[in-house]
């Protein structure tokens, strides 16, 4: 799902230089010892809509070098993603490199790791400007959100972050566990993409009443 075909040229050259500078990161030597590469965020600049996970997978995005690729929790994803009719899609993670324990298992990114991986989550945000922020699992939702925010994707409770709305969801793994039914995925995928219709919809209207001010307000000054 690479749309940076589709990208506008300015979005593209600014996210090339932040890709860039993931690919060399070794701020963690932790993590640099054990990854295959670091994986930057990828998609469309803008976007409409952006994917936060948490890091990418060890049968995944470490060895293809593109975020939710490559693994089932990718495949599922990607298949949800397209299943829904979302488009304009950004995907990224909070830590760039798969992290792992001394036996060579996945594990949690530390919460050292995660900080030291914000300002490339910041940089990519900032510059695809998604209207909506997805956060693909609590760990990425209590990071973005706060500790006090609720974390229930059944019924979400979106957040203001800046310009953009955060929007809680469970991370595919935690479907592909079993834990969460693939119907009820997709429902709250569908539930994701009619939010976007809404506050699309909301925003032409919002735009046409200034419009139609606007209008009114410069026909009354030239009588």
């Amino acid at each position: 799902m690479s749309a940076l075909a589709a990208s506008r040229a300015p979005e593209r050259t600014a996210l090339k230089q932040v890709q860039d500078l993931v690919r060399g990161c070794a701020r963690c030597p932790t993590l640099v010892r054990c990854r295959t590469q670091a994986v930057p965020g990828d998609g469309a600049a803008p976007a409409e809509i952006a994917f936060v996970g948490i890091a990418p997978g060890r049968f995944g995005g470490d060895r293809t070098g593109i975020p939710f690729s490559g693994d089932r929790s990718g495949t599922l994803l990607r298949s949800m993603i397209a299943r829904s009719g979302l488009d304009r899609v950004f995907i990224t993670n909070l830590v760039r490199c798969n992290p792992r324990d001394e036996g060579g298992r996945n594990r949690d990114p530390s919460a050292e790791e995660i900080a030291s991986c914000s300002e490339h989550l910041m940089r990519e945000l900032a510059i695809v400007r998604p209207r909506v922020i997805v956060c693909l699992g609590r760990m990425v939702w209590t990071r973005l959100a706060g500790k006090k925010a609720p974390f229930k994707p059944a019924r979400p409770a979106t957040i203001a972050l800046g310009p953009a709305t955060l929007y809680p969801m469970y991370h595919p793994a935690y479907v592909n566990r079993g834990a969460y039914t693939h119907r009820r995925y997709l429902r709250d995928f569908r539930t994701l993409a009619r939010y976007l219709h809404r506050a699309h919809t909301a925003e032409q209207s919002a735009r046409e009443s200034s419009r139609r001010l606007r209008d009114a307000n410069v026909a009354v000054t030239s009588r």
